[in-house]
This record gives structure tokens, C-alpha cells and sequence, in this order.
């Protein structure tokens, strides 16, 4: 009998010992859970720089009705360098980004027509454009798709072959613009970016008011282009 009791009490005192060994352990704090890496925000403002290189083959038609002036038509390179600046504004929802952007760049852009009698210059010294675009983003890595529109101004001259005369017009234009891109934060504010972008102004008319009476025209207007950007976010 006292064989048994002994036996009791040392089941109790070990079943109390486990209890306190439990509450022991449940009283030490476990380490934190390591912070999840945060993702890149592309909501802000920005603004940058940017160059590429533009082509095109553009249609030229002139002529008059009646005189030496006879219609004739013509295609004319519009290949050119360009280099301007840019900003713009995102506002990111999830993976998608809403955003807007102006652009204004120099361009070089120089084209000859030549006939019988008459011969030409095209010129076009600036560009601009206003744009809205929908990107997505895979962190700091967004792709996107852009369009607007696109302004510019065109200078014409015109010369007579046989007379050595001739005549200066310029027209303000106004066309649309799409196309895509990829943007690269390289850090939270340094942005690099690349993009194709197709620009039409649509067919531009014009008239002589002097020399070449009679004389009108219309060219149509229309390139493609590549740029590399860098830009800053604040």
C-alpha cells in the first residue's frame, strides 16, 4: 500500500513538473518574421531627357493647273536625329500605372525635291507632343503603351530652276502618335527608358501666294522613331 502511494505522488509530481515546463515555454518570445521585400512605386512626378533617331519616306505632290508649273509627285526621305526633354506623372493601382506626359524636342530634318522646273526644300525644326499612358509593372520594370498628339511646324521653300526666284511657306501642324515602350527604375529615382513611337500629321496643303501663281500642293507626313531616356523621379 505505501508501495502505491509513493507511486501516486511521484506521477503527480512529475505531470506538475510538465505543466510548469509548458508554461515556461510558453512565456519566451518568439523571434519576428522577416519584413517582406516592399516593391518599387511608379506613383510620382518626373521629368528627363531623351534622344533617338527618326525615318520616314514622305509624299510630296505640287503643281499648277496650267503654266510650266505641271504636276508631278515625289518621295522624300525624313530621316533625321532628334534630342529634347520630358515629364510626366504615374499614379499606380495594384500591378497597372496610369500616366501622362509632354515632350518637346529639336529635330534636323532636311528634304529635296527636284523637277524640270521647279525644285524644293522641306524643313522641320521641332516637335512636340502630349500623351496618356497605360503601363504595367513587374516591380521595377514597367512595360507600356502610349499615344496623343503630336505637334510640329514645317518650312517649304520653293525656287525655279530656269529663273533663280522663289518662295518661303510655313504651316504649324497638328497629327496624333502611338506607341510603346519599356521604363527600368535603375534606383528609387533614376528612370531608364526605351520606346518606338509612329507619328502622322496627317496631309498637309499648301499654296503659293506670289511667284508660283497658281501653285499649290500637299505633302503627307508621316515617321517612325526610336528613343533611349533617362529621367528623375522626385
Amino acid at each position: 500500500m505505501t508501495k502505491l502511494i509513493k507511486a501516486g505522488l511521484s506521477g503527480l509530481a512529475m505531470l506538475w513538473a510538465g505543466a510548469g515546463a509548458a508554461a515556461d515555454l510558453r512565456s519566451v518570445a518568439l523571434p519576428p518574421a522577416p519584413a517582406l521585400p516592399s516593391f518599387y512605386s511608379w506613383t510620382g512626378v518626373y521629368a528627363g531627357v531623351q534622344g533617338g533617331y527618326s525615318w520616314g519616306s514622305n509624299r510630296v505632290r505640287i503643281g499648277a493647273p496650267t503654266g510650266p508649273y505641271a504636276p508631278m509627285s515625289f518621295r522624300v526621305d525624313d530621316d533625321s536625329a532628334f534630342g529634347g526633354a520630358h515629364a510626366g506623372f504615374n499614379y499606380q493601382m495594384g500591378s497597372v500605372v496610369l500616366g501622362l506626359e509632354g515632350d518637346i524636342e529639336a529635330v534636323n530634318s532636311r528634304s529635296r525635291f527636284d523637277g524640270v522646273a521647279l525644285a524644293g526644300r522641306v524643313s522641320q525644326d521641332w516637335q512636340g507632343a502630349a500623351r496618356g499612358r497605360l503601363g504595367y509593372a513587374f516591380d521595377r520594370l514597367m512595360v507600356y503603351a502610349a499615344g496623343g498628339a503630336s505637334f510640329t511646324e514645317y518650312e517649304r521653300r520653293l525656287f525655279s530652276t530656269g529663273g533663280g526666284f522663289g518662295e518661303r511657306l510655313t504651316s504649324a501642324r497638328t497629327g496624333w502618335n502611338l506607341g510603346a515602350g519599356v521604363n527600368f527604375a535603375f534606383t528609387d529615382h533614376l528612370i531608364l527608358g526605351a520606346e518606338y513611337r509612329y507619328t502622322d500629321f496627317g496631309r498637309n496643303r499648301f499654296a503659293s501666294s506670289g511667284p508660283f501663281p497658281g501653285l499649290t500642293g500637299d505633302q503627307e507626313l508621316t515617321t517612325h522613331s526610336a528613343r533611349a531616356s533617362v529621367a528623375y523621379k522626385f
